[in-house]
């Protein structure tokens, strides 16, 4: 399983995301001690929510996720650290 690391901002970010490429399992995981938040969509397009409306992923704990072909999954967190394998 490729990793990526990620260092995440305040507000959704596209070098803070990633495309799906087919249906992808993933695991993302907050590697700090500051709260990660994550949101999906279907296009480049910013998400419509803001960061406090995202998904959160508390400190040191992950989620695994599927990702349908082409889905977006942006993360987000002034601060935190990250890490995303597929």
């Amino acid at each position: 399983m490729a990793t990526t690391a990620y260092t995440l901002q305040d507000n959704w970010n596209a070098d803070d995301r990633y495309t799906a490429i087919g249906e992808t399992d993933i695991i993302l995981s907050n590697t700090g001690a500051r709260v990660v938040t994550w949101t999906l969509t279907n296009d480049n397009q910013a998400p419509a929510v803001s960061v406090k409306q995202g998904h959160p992923i508390l400190p040191f704990r992950g989620q695994a996720m599927k990702l349908a072909d082409g889905e977006r999954i942006w993360f987000a967190g002034s601060g935190a650290t990250a890490s995303l394998g597929m």
